[in-house]
């Protein structure tokens, strides 16, 4: 059984096309209780690139504000939202999203120093090492000084990145004190991780993040996660759950979380 997808793109986003009524019929389909309408904002593009991931915040809660009372019967619909966090605009980010009545938020970090990471110069002259570090450094500061999410984002999702001699690669070890720091800031501040199932379909055969991150993340006392496709389209909505789920319950991981209003709850797997 599905219970909820908390990431999904509509066509709010300029990187997807998909409609909400879609996405709702979809969900239906599935059986999934809860989905959360997690739509980009960037505050700032990239200075190199034409990408800008802005966002109406007016208009977008309203429109699905009122898709969740139109819906209330047989789906539990989130106002969400993904923040594209920058080490720089914490502070904005903090003051700008506090005045929405959202349920949920993720903050993920697509930039580092202004830029995309999906870039081919922003790699250039740079070692994997390198830029895995400066990635894991800015998430760091992030979590340091924005406060106003309930997750972060496909956290090591950047091996995605940076061309085919250093795409698909991290080594962990090298990062392993960031990374518990990065933890232990989450955990102290109540805020949790979501497990991203795209990684498999964008051929990594694998969550984001890592399956020994998120052990991590429950070794050092955390207990927020959810679950989320990362759809852009309404066909890859709960892509993977299943798997995602028996994984958690290996790891002794009997609940997810739920959002309503930025509160967390928590709902048994089986």
């Amino acid at each position: 059984m599905l219970i909820s997808d908390y990431h999904m793109h509509s066509n709010f986003s300029p990187d997807s096309k998909e409609k909400l009524e879609n996405i709702v019929k979809r969900a239906k389909e599935l059986g999934l209780k809860e989905i959360a309408i997690t739509d980009h904002l960037d505050l700032k593009k990239s200075y190199e690139s034409e990408k800008e991931f802005s966002l109406d915040l007016n208009t977008y809660v309203k429109t699905i504000q009122e898709l969740k009372e139109k819906n209330k019967k047989d789906l539990d619909i989130k106002v969400g939202l993904e923040f594209g966090i920058q080490k720089h605009l914490c502070r904005e980010g903090n003051e700008l999203l506090k005045k929405y009545p959202f349920d949920f938020i993720i903050s993920s970090v697509h930039s580092i120093d202004n830029q995309f990471i999906d870039l081919p110069d922003i790699w250039e002259g740079k070692t994997r090492d390198e830029m895995h570090l400066k990635y894991f450094l800015e998430v760091l500061e992030c979590v340091k000084n924005f406060s106003n999410y309930s997750v972060h984002g496909h956290l090591d999702f950047i091996t995605r990145y940076g061309g085919v001699d250093k795409k698909g690669k991290m080594n962990y070890k090298n990062y392993q004190e960031i990374i518990d720091e990065i933890f232990k800031i989450l955990i102290s501040n109540g805020k949790g991780i979501e497990i991203n199932t795209s990684g498999i379909r964008y051929m990594e055969n694998r969550f984001y993040p890592c399956d020994d991150l998120v052990k991590r993340y429950f070794e050092l006392g955390g207990e927020i996660v959810t679950i989320g496709s990362d759809s852009h389209k309404a066909e890859d909505l709960g892509k993977d759950f299943k798997r995602a789920y028996e994984f958690l319950e290996s790891i002794g991981v009997k609940y997810i979380s739920s959002f309503n209003q930025m509160n967390v709850d928590f709902i048994k797997i089986k």
